[in-house]
Parts: C-alpha cells; sequence; structure tokens
C-alpha cells in the first residue's frame, strides 16, 4: 500500500486523508472519549442525571477548554499555535496517559461529593487536567524527537 504523499493511486489518496484526520484529530478524539467515559463515571456513582444535571456536565465539560482557550491565547487575540504532525503524532499517541489521568480526577471529584454541582465540576476538573496532562505529553514527544536528531520537533505554526 502506498504511504507516500506523491502516491497517485487512490490507495495513496485514502492513505493520505487517514494520516490528516488521525493526525488533526486525536486530541478530540482522546476529549471525546474522556467526556463520555466521565459522564459514566458520574452516572454510576451520582445516580441517573436529570435535564438540569445534564446542562450542568455539559457547561462543565466546553468551560474546560474555554477557560484555557482564553488564557492561552491572551483573552483571544493570540493565535494558537501548533506543533508540526510528527510531534502531534507522538505526543497524542500517549492518550491513554491523559484520558485515564483525567477520567481519575472526575471519578475521585465524583466519590467525594454528592452536590448538584458535582455534575459541572466533575468535567470541568476532567478537561483541565486533560489538557495539562496532553500537554506534557506533546512536550515529551517534542523532547524525544529533538534528541532523536528532529531539527523541526520544536517548530509550531504561528
Amino acid at each position: 500500500m502506498p504511504t507516500g504523499d506523491n502516491a497517485d493511486s487512490g490507495t495513496g489518496a485514502v492513505v493520505r486523508g487517514m494520516r490528516s484526520t488521525v493526525g488533526r484529530e486525536s486530541t478530540t478524539f482522546g476529549f471525546s472519549i474522556l467526556v463520555s467515559a466521565t459522564f459514566g463515571v458520574l452516572q454510576v456513582t451520582q445516580g441517573t442525571p436529570d435535564l438540569p444535571r445534564v446542562f450542568l456536565y455539559a457547561a462543565g465539560a466546553v468551560m474546560s477548554f474555554t477557560l484555557l482557550e482564553g488564557i492561552l491565547s491572551s483573552g483571544f487575540r493570540r493565535p494558537m499555535p501548533q506543533h508540526k504532525t510528527q510531534t502531534l503524532a507522538l505526543g497524542t499517541s500517549m492518550n491513554i496517559v491523559s484520558v485515564l489521568g483525567a477520567l481519575g480526577a472526575a471519578s475521585l471529584l465524583s466519590a467525594s461529593f454528592t452536590h448538584l454541582i458535582v455534575w459541572a465540576v466533575a468535567p470541568f476538573v476532567a478537561g483541565i487536567v486533560y489538557l495539562v496532562i496532553e500537554s506534557l505529553e506533546e512536550a515529551l514527544a517534542e523532547r524525544v524527537l529533538v534528541s532523536s536528531g528532529d531539527p523541526e520537533a520544536r517548530e509550531v505554526s504561528g
């Protein structure tokens, strides 16, 4: 199966499409798994939610990204750079660590509190923990690639 970027066959186009999709969506995929599993943890520990709790949950999950995007973009005034794809691929290949670490944080919160607000706080904290650990995974990937001689591993888009 051709894997090069210059492959003209239909298979080459499919492989390029898969590489692009997987490389671009890995963080989103990990976060989707995290929020689904976090909802399951809350349902097991807190019981089946009513409609207000579902809305609290959604707000808490979204706010983790919103808060960090606002901070890291200086109030949404600076672009959010990204590593080159080889660094992203290595960093996000460790998603199991960030997903399980964040799920552990949500589980701890959910096991410790039974208040209505846990439906917003647990997914918020899980999202923050996920993004922090994933950032550490990305930094580790950068270090590994730089130490193996990849001069582009530190490069980010503007």
